[in-house]
């Protein structure tokens, strides 16, 4: 009959295409129990698993040698929603925001060659440019005070020619009963970045304004560079920053400095924003919005890195024996990884905290306090933090867990059976595994046909606890009938395993000698 504790074996069915190599099983050594090895990369599932693969900031992508884990390179967010944002990264240009409508002059291109995301604005002068109009209620709506902004793009020239216009912004603003031509531009000049703003900051008594920030540093060919200026509405501070550093500083005052009259800025009417009018190289993550960005982010990746979080992968049976984790990792620069795992026999109710991740070296021997590490169940968690630069990544590119299948015991050896007035004395030799926790005894009235029921002790098959028992005497059995009977052994798992069972033996009771 079949046993109410049944072992599972521990092979592995891989689902589909994608998963071919993804994971595998081999034997590593000899020895009792042979030791098994889960191979685990980015692209590998696991059947039956609730959730496959978990990314938050990290991504899988493809490497020399196969699927790797890494962090994902993102643009870094102001903390609101921008008011303009072009990010160049699908097939044709497109403002974000969707505050601006867009048109295309010329054969605007998107180069791979991006700082962020999957693309960036390739343009040659003078044939293309984009020209974008405010379409709804945003930072430039006309003739309203703006407050806090800030205007940030990453820039890579093909020449860096003096001459070349970055950006273009042209409108006309009324000033009591006069009209102000309205301009702000951002051009290379020698080889360094000028920003002028005419009659973009407004006067409260109407008069017209100027303010102009000249870079300092070198715009390099053929390097990319982060450009942001921003202007603080209690001060009136407009700062350009180039990569982080200061450039230039004014005051959008009445006086120059910080003491005087707060000049807002303010869009004028009928205006239009031109992108790349004369220049030629790449252009990415061209933002506006309505905060003074304090500290911009220049690396590819967030100080606060990325977690990735593999599939639920079974084990093939309980009370499985979890030995090493070892990783194919880089870790350059700063970079790290911190690992960490969790297993169980079941993983029913698993969520995203519980049951707790418990934190591990790859390549160290695994027990917590001194005891062994068991379970069916294994999944792992891995968080990806950058360099200090922000422009490295750890990688990880494939996942040995070592362990061994808990296998069912031996058969007990030596069974034999004596029969007696109603009785039949069951013995075997006991097994000197560690494990056992006790035995089984079947019996039945037909060969392999254990479904007895006549036995004072119970209905087969009766289970006697402890490793050192060595028999059993089954009472108020049938005289003249005969029985057929097998013994095997269970262990310590939840639930238990049991083994196969011992050779058959029989017996017929009797009221005279056996």
């Amino acid at each position: 009959m079949s046993a109410p504790f049944k072992h599972r074996g521990t092979g592995f069915q891989a689902r589909g295409v994608a998963v071919v190599a993804a994971f595998a099983i081999a034997a590593l050594g000899a020895g009792p129990v042979a030791e098994e090895t889960l191979v685990i990369d980015a692209a590998s599932t696991a059947p039956g698993s609730p959730r496959q693969w978990q990314f938050d900031g990290a991504i899988a992508s493809s490497g020399p040698a196969g699927p790797v884990l890494g962090l994902s390179p993102t643009p870094a967010d102001a903390g609101e929603e921008p008011d303009l944002r072009l990010s160049f990264d699908e097939a044709h240009p497109s403002d974000q925001s969707g505050k601006w409508s867009l048109e295309v002059v010329g054969p605007v291109s998107i180069s791979p060659s991006s700082r962020f995301g999957a693309g960036a604005g390739s343009f040659r002068a003078p044939a293309t440019r984009l020209v974008l109009q405010p379409a709804s209620v945003g930072v430039f709506t006309p003739n309203m005070p703006i407050g806090d902004m800030s205007l940030e793009f990453w820039l890579k020239p093909t020449r860096a020619d003096s001459g070349e216009i970055v950006m273009l912004w042209k409108a006309n603003r009324k000033a009591g009963s006069s009209w102000l031509p309205q301009q702000v531009t951002c051009l290379i000049s020698r080889n360094r970045m000028t920003f002028g703003f005419i009659n973009f900051f407004a006067d409260p008594s109407g008069k017209a304004t100027t303010l102009s920030l000249q870079g300092s540093s070198v715009v390099v060919p053929a390097a990319w560079s982060h450009h942001l200026v921003r202007f603080d509405s209690s001060t009136g501070l407009v700062e350009y920053l180039m990569n982080g550093e200061i450039e230039a500083v004014a005051y959008a005052t009445s006086t120059g400095k910080q003491a005087g009259t707060i000049w807002s800025p303010m869009a004028g009417d009928s205006g239009r924003l031109e992108v790349a009018p004369n220049y030629t190289g790449l252009i990415d993550e061209l933002r506006i919005v309505r905060t003074f960005i304090d500290a911009p982010r220049l690396g590819r990746y967030g100080a606060a890195g990325g977690t990735a979080v593999s599939p639920i992968f079974d084990l093939g049976g309980t009370n499985s024996l979890l030995k090493s984790i070892e990783a194919d990792a880089m870790t350059p620069a700063e970079s790290a990884v911190h690992w960490s795992y969790r297993i169980g026999d079941s993983s029913a109710g698993w969520d995203d905290d519980e049951p707790a991740w418990v934190p591990f070296s790859p390549g160290v021997a695994l027990s917590r306090a001194g005891a062994e590490i068991r379970g069916r169940y294994l999944q792992l968690r891995m968080d990806l933090y950058p360099d200090a630069s922000g422009e490295l990544s750890p990688t990880v590119s494939t996942i040995r867990a070592r362990f061994e299948p808990d296998l069912p015991p031996s058969p007990p050896a030596m069974a034999r059976a004596k029969a007696g007035d109603g009785s039949i004395a069951v013995s075997w030799s006991p097994l000197t595994e560690a494990d056992i926790a006790g035995y089984v005894v079947y019996y039945g009235s037909a060969p392999g046909d254990y479904f007895g029921a006549d036995a004072r002790e119970g209905r087969s098959p009766i289970f006697v606890p402890g490793g050192s028992a060595s028999g059993l005497t089954l009472t108020g059995l049938k005289n003249g009938s005969l029985y057929f009977l097998a013994v095997a052994a269970y262990d310590g798992a939840h639930p238990p395993h049991i083994g196969d069972s011992s050779r058959e033996i029989s017996a017929r009771p009797s009221r005279v000698s056996p």
